[in-house]
């Protein structure tokens, strides 16, 4: 009809690209989006989960480690607490009984210093001097324990001996012999001198000690054997005269002068550092100050 216009419908014309509805490709999308968060969501829970389980497993683990450990410490400590508790406990009586049945002519096992005191030929000498040891009525009602350290303890000395007897420590051998034949002199001096120590010389002679007493070396003077006196380079004045008074106050007595070398004073005082520790006070009576 003139004067209108009829709605014109393309038949069928394909929509494409960013002419289709919008609302197509956001939902396609956000399924998919989900769809992988959702399994990355199942994975992550999954991996936490492994996560979990292992570390409790490492946790475990660990905790039984510990346990052992700490038993083991235990176990070390209370051995050494024994080991120490037998070396305390040292019986003379019975070292000096083992020392005499190990070297004597009727006893057909000794101790063989080249081995370890664990070798079976050693364990064998130690249940050996064990059962003899308890069978002898002196030490029937010893204790095994003590008995087996004194075994131990002169098994070592056995060893000691045989390694100084060989020709690369003959020095230190005969180092180690010198040393302990001086601190026995030390030692015998500290206690004669103490002996005719005066009530009011007690205070200085507090902080006395063997390493403080001097060295007394062999030798002849003028055909007359004796010792060669060398106190202490560190040693006090006021402790050096009290020495010198306490000497002579001994060998003044005939008896100690019978049965003790003639003492040769030398020009220079003994380099030995001590070997003892001592309070502050101590060492501002006894000792020197450089």
């Amino acid at each position: 009809m003139a004067g209108r216009r009829l709605p014109f419908t393309s038949p069928s014309t394909p929509l494409h690209g960013r002419d289709q509805p919008l609302s197509v490709s956001p939902q396609t999308g956000e399924k998919k989006l989900l769809s992988a968060i959702s399994g990355l969501s199942r994975q992550l829970t999954q991996f936490a989960a492994d996560v979990n389980q292992q570390f409790t497993l490492v946790n475990s683990r660990l905790l039984s480690m510990e346990d052992r450990l700490a038993a083991l410490e235990s176990k070390n400590c209370v051995e050494e607490t024994n080991s120490k508790k037998r070396r305390r406990v040292h019986n003379p009586k019975i070292a000096e009984a083992l020392r005499r049945l190990h070297n004597s002519e009727t006893n057909s096992m000794h101790y063989e210093p080249e081995q370890r005191v664990t070798s079976p030929h050693n364990e064998g000498v130690t249940s050996h001097l064990l059962r003899a040891m308890s069978a002898s009525p002196d030490f029937h009602d010893a204790d095994h324990d003590d008995i087996v350290s004194a075994c131990k303890t002169y098994y070592e000395t056995v060893r000691r001996n045989f390694r100084y007897k060989q020709p690369d420590l003959a020095l230190q051998a005969e180092a180690v012999k010198s040393s302990a034949r001086s601190r026995a002199r030390r030692k015998r001096l500290i206690e004669a001198r103490q002996s005719v120590l005066g009530e009011d010389e007690v205070g200085i002679w507090k902080c006395a000690t063997i390493d403080l007493m001097s060295d007394e070396e062999d030798c002849i003077v003028g055909g007359v054997s004796g010792w060669i006196v060398k106190p202490p380079s560190f040693r006090s004045q006021e402790l050096t005269e009290l020495c010198a008074t306490l000497q002579s106050r001994l060998e003044a007595t005939p008896k100690y002068r019978a049965t003790h070398h003639r003492r040769f004073r030398s020009g220079s005082n003994l380099e030995r550092a001590p070997l003892d520790t001592y309070s502050s006070e101590d060492e501002n009576r006894c000792f020197m100050v450089l």
